[in-house]
């Protein structure tokens, strides 16, 4: 991107089809001044780290999700110290920018950072907030679906440092394991990951394992269990080195509750599609984060070096003696092979089978008990 005065992206090609795509750019569509009212003026919208309810001062939305955002970075540094200087940086599903123009502020010395998004609106607010940057050239922007990383320039430059912030919900699970295929090979041996997601006990999506399609216009039907997420980046090759509950489930349920009063204040009568899906679900999902149905988990991961773990999700086998992946093809609905898997929307359009049966809609093993964290900090 050339530092001009008409802010640009670069739009890359597809080779997929997902019809869920569109349903996640209609989410975003709305004018950036409308969602600056909810969420706050700079663009945070990756739930927040408030602290201590008797903390002396209040707290914004905007430095709720800085604070996250830079607890963040802290853990991943720390976990993986070589990375204080990260020279290619990767920012899948980039927003409006708050997080890509507060990377490039810590990191000066970074002569690369990269956004992907697929909404056209969110990357035009991105581009003109970096154009900002004392040097806006390091950072290109690309309008492309996140599991198409692998057509990204510069093939042969591996980025060290990447993040999938609140990207991850979004996607129907045969695009997220896709996505994580490709970033794999984009990234080089030792470099870090950094996950944020919502994800859901095993439990609770046995019962409740997406939303009604009419109350969806956030796109968020997809939900996810912390064992799939976890066991899918395994599986790409990359090794877990935290993680944890962040925010903590006081902290997330008072950001949601906090949109829902910014949006009672700004829009009493009625908002657009994904505002009013906010004002609908944020009770709810309020209670589900204090119940610990459902937590917000920061996730660090360093890309393996040399090949992936030999007992990999894809190389183990069903009871049927069946590979996992041919399981998934010849009976997804049924537990003939002793699991309790179930093709999730994205299959059912396509016609194709996931990598790994243990997806969103069912858990992911016999044993339904969470993955214990691999550190307890807080």
């Amino acid at each position: 991107m050339k530092h001009t005065d008409a802010p640009t992206y670069e739009t890359l090609p597809t080779r997929r089809s997902d019809p869920f795509r569109d349903q996640v750019v209609r989410a975003y569509e709305d004018s950036v001044e409308d969602w600056q009212k909810v969420i706050g003026e700079q663009l945070h919208f990756q739930w927040g780290v408030f602290g201590h309810p008797d903390a002396p001062r209040p707290v914004s939305l905007d430095e709720a999700g800085l604070r996250h955002l830079e607890r963040q970075l802290a853990l991943a540094l720390d976990e993986v110290g070589e990375h204080t200087h990260p020279k290619r940086i990767l920012d899948l599903g980039c927003g409006w920018g708050a997080t890509l123009k507060h990377l490039a502020q810590v990191f000066p010395d970074c002569s690369r950072l990269d956004g992907v998004n697929i909404s056209s609106v969110q990357l035009g607010h991105c581009a003109a907030l970096v154009q900002g940057l004392e040097q806006p050239d390091r950072v290109r922007l690309y309008l492309c679906d996140v599991a198409d990383v692998s057509e990204l320039p510069d093939p042969d430059q591996p980025y060290d440092l990447a993040l999938a912030r609140g990207v991850i919900t979004h996607l129907p699970p045969q695009v997220y394991e896709a996505m994580i295929a490709a970033l794999a090979r984009r990234m080089r041996p030792g470099a870090v990951l950094i996950v944020s997601e919502t994800l859901y006990s095993e439990e609770f999506l046995t019962r409740e394992p997406h939303p009604p399609e009419d109350a969806d216009p956030l796109a968020l039907g997809h939900r996810k269990s912390l064992r799939y997420v976890t066991d899918v980046l395994e599986a790409g090759g990359f090794t877990i080195r935290d993680d944890r509950v962040l925010p903590s489930a006081e902290d997330a349920a008072r950001w949601v509750l906090e949109l829902k009063s910014n949006i009672d204040v700004h829009f009493p009568e009625a908002a657009s599609p994904p505002l009013e899906g906010i004002r609908r679900m944020a009770t709810d999902l309020a209670v589900t984060l204090l119940r610990r149905e459902a937590t917000v988990h920061s996730i660090i991961a360093e890309r393996t070096r040399g090949a992936a773990r030999s007992r990999s999700a894809a190389a183990r086998r069903c009871t049927c003696r069946a590979p996992f992946r041919r399981c998934a093809a010849t009976h997804p609905r049924s537990t003939r092979c002793g699991m309790p898997h179930r093709v999730a929307p994205h299959a059912e359009l396509t016609g194709e089978p996931h990598l790994f049966p243990f997806t969103l809609s069912a858990p992911a093993r016999a044993d339904t008990r969470q993955r214990r964290p691999v550190h307890n900090r807080t």
